[in-house]
């Protein structure tokens, strides 16, 4: 259980660090935070279990859909709106076997994924001074993408 975390935690880390040499940094973490409840959808139709998969898109709706909403408009406060959704997988991630059985799900994932979500969404919470991009997800801009 403790190797998961940390393993979780190492992987939180290196991917904040190689995406902060990403120009497009904002981009990145949007778009990941769409596929995170994809994965628990594809470890259930791995898994046959459609009834499964179907609880894991409507659970994983919000951080698709908010995910999406950054990389359509330019957000004020993205960052921080990502880094919401991003902790909120992170709990929806323990809790996740409390809430639904999806049986295709490794046993050590939940763990494994909520420490790299709670890492990655502490972060992007904690910005103070997002850098200047030029990606979707600009917190100095307020107007669609062109």
């Amino acid at each position: 259980m403790l190797i998961e975390v940390l393993v979780g935690l190492s992987l939180g880390l290196v991917t904040i660090l190689l995406a902060r040499k990403n120009k497009r940094e904002g981009w990145l973490y949007s778009a990941v935070v769409i596929l995170l409840p994809l994965i628990y959808v594809a470890f259930a139709l791995f898994d046959g279990d459609f009834n499964a998969a179907v609880n894991e898109l409507l659970f994983g709706a919000p951080f698709i859909i908010g995910g999406l909403a950054c990389l359509i408009f330019r957000v004020r406060m993205s960052f921080k709106i990502i880094g919401i959704l991003w902790f909120a997988h992170g709990l929806f991630d323990v809790v996740h076997d409390q809430l639904f059985l999806n049986p295709g799900v490794p046993e050590w994932y939940p763990l494994f994924c909520a420490a790299v979500d709670i890492v990655i969404g502490a972060y992007l919470i904690g910005l103070q001074r997002p850098r200047e991009s030029n990606n979707n997800c600009n917190l100095s801009k307020n107007r669609p993408i062109p």
